[in-house]
């Protein structure tokens, strides 16, 4: 696991210090490429597998023609479950085990060699690739199993809903690295978010008030009307960001750097701003 995520994180460097890649969805939109339609979405999907990677999952899919899935992670760890694809031609996945069995949508763009699947918000997920498939696949030999059978006639009964603890670790897995999300009005008060990538996201009255966002990159953000009172905003890149409104009652800004950021309304009651950049009284 540890050789895994030292893995992705090493591609993540290299490919931030390559300009010409991609990493949003929104890059991806700018540098011409489109959303694969359904017609696309069915030719590359179906009967076929796919490999999919992230930095918590690393495994082969394939994609049944009768809307029934197989995995199996380089771990061996196998599960299986259903796929369909929406009238906003995204790919929906549903598992039986992983994910705690909840329906995740996706759109998917190509990119180069590899697919890349982002969520609804724009948070990037998996890269995949296209593989040959095994005999086991084709023929899903791995839903022979009973229980996983029986889970998935099932799939009308309601999933085991995730609890509270689980939300907010997902919530904040997810914001450690979601450049251009849509994420207006949730709740981050307290998370580690340090050196988070944020660039570009809508935050906009997001509750953030005790996080911890030192070094983070929140360039071009819309943080408007945001909670951010004690705030650790040290370091952080809020260069062009929208800070309308915001509240940073007793925020640390220290070498934080504002320049261009919209501060009207914004309250900086007691906040720490030594070394601050581009902040004009």
């Amino acid at each position: 696991m540890k050789s895994r995520i030292c893995r992705w994180l090493l591609i993540f460097v290299l490919s931030s210090l390559c300009a010409c890649a991609p990493v949003t969805m929104q890059k991806l939109i700018d540098a011409g490429k489109a959303q694969l339609t359904k017609l696309e979405l069915q030719e590359l999907l179906t009967d076929n597998t796919l490999h999919l990677e992230s930095i918590d999952m690393d495994a082969r899919v394939h994609f049944l023609p009768d809307g029934r899935l197989n995995a199996t992670s380089l771990q061996g760890e196998k599960d299986s479950g259903k796929w369909s694809l929406s009238a906003g031609d995204e790919l929906c996945m549903k598992f039986v085990h992983w994910y705690y069995g909840d329906l995740k949508c996706y759109k998917i763009f190509k990119e180069k060699n590899s697919y890349v699947f982002f969520t609804s918000n724009g948070a990037r997920s998996y890269t995949a690739t296209r593989k040959p498939d095994s005999k086991a696949e084709a023929t899903g030999q791995s839903l022979s199993d009973e229980s996983n059978t029986q889970a998935l006639d099932q799939e009308d009964s309601p999933a085991a809903p995730m609890s509270k603890e689980e939300q907010e670790h997902t919530l904040i897995s997810l914001a450690r690295n979601c450049p251009d999300c849509d994420l207006a009005g949730v709740t981050l008060a307290g998370a580690q978010l340090v050196a988070a990538n944020l660039a570009g996201a809508n935050l906009s009255g997001a509750d953030l008030h005790a996080a911890n966002l030192r070094r983070a990159n929140l360039a071009g953000a819309n943080l408007s009307g945001a909670n951010l009172t004690g705030t650790n905003l040290a370091g952080a890149d809020l260069t062009g960001a929208d800070l309308s409104n915001a509240d940073l009652t007793g925020s640390n800004l220290i070498r934080a750097n504002v320049t261009g950021a919209k501060l009207n309304g914004a309250v900086l009651s007691g906040a720490h701003l030594g070394s601050i950049q581009g902040y004009k009284e």
